[in-house]
């Protein structure tokens, strides 16, 4: 048994024309009935206004429905879009499932590109794929693995909770401490500098310290012992 990572260009589509702009994307859910589309797309851009106006521009899109939408800490917006469509011909996922291929996980967007990782008998139902694939645009495989490990990482909806579940005074906090090189190694400053830099007790930023570590480390650590193979 194999699992690959096979790179396809869809030719014409919106997908494609996005190759112009830095956008990575994941087709968290999607579902085809009578010649319909309807799909989840969660997306992070640098050219978000630019990115869904490809989209909302696209011959078989009706409709693009922004769900939630927030800037990264890089400066980049991060938006999740719902998607109502026609269908006037296959896509490649269409195509792998109804030859009976399975992917797992979403379909990612990178570069313009359809990601999917199949999981296949051997290398010549690999061949097969890509011959199947070769039919919507340029396609490449870009990993091969005998071994089946399924991807262990929290969902963008947990990684959203986490984040905004932290409390203004906690992550400034957080920020002070990492510009001073409280977690360098050795600590560029003490507990104590860090308090009297943010106009605080010791005793209160040792607080605010636990509580965020805690948060932060209850929250990672089940992902961290799930995805080590036992020794």
């Amino acid at each position: 048994m194999l699992t690959a990572e096979v790179r396809v260009r869809y030719d014409g589509d919106w997908t494609a024309k996005l190759a112009e702009f830095d956008v990575f994307g994941e087709f968290i859910a999607s579902t085809f009935r009578n010649h319909r589309y309807i799909g989840m797309l969660a997306l992070e851009t640098s050219e978000y206004e630019a990115t869904l106006d490809i989209i909302r521009s696209h011959e078989m899109v009706d409709s693009v429905d922004v769900v939630e939408q927030y800037e990264t800490p890089e400066g980049r917006c991060a938006a999740t879009v719902l998607l109502r469509g026609r269908l006037t011909e296959l896509t490649p996922l269409q195509a792998l499932m109804y030859e009976g291929y399975l992917p797992i996980g979403p379909t990612k967007l990178k570069n313009g590109c359809e990601h999917f990782n199949l999981l296949l008998g051997d290398r010549d139902e690999l061949s097969k794929a890509i011959e199947l694939l070769s039919e919507f645009g340029s396609v490449s495989v870009e990993r091969i693995t005998k071994d089946f490990r399924r991807e262990i990482t929290p969902s963008r909806a947990e990684w959203q909770e986490l984040l905004s579940s932290i409390p203004t005074r906690q992550r400034e906090f957080l920020n002070v401490a990492v510009e001073m090189g409280y977690f360098e190694i050795p600590r560029a400053v003490t507990l104590e500098e860090l308090a009297e830099e943010l106009g605080i007790t010791k005793t209160t930023a040792s607080t605010h310290l636990r509580k965020v570590e805690r948060k932060l480390i209850t929250f990672l650590l089940p992902y961290i012992n799930l995805a080590v193979k036992d020794e």
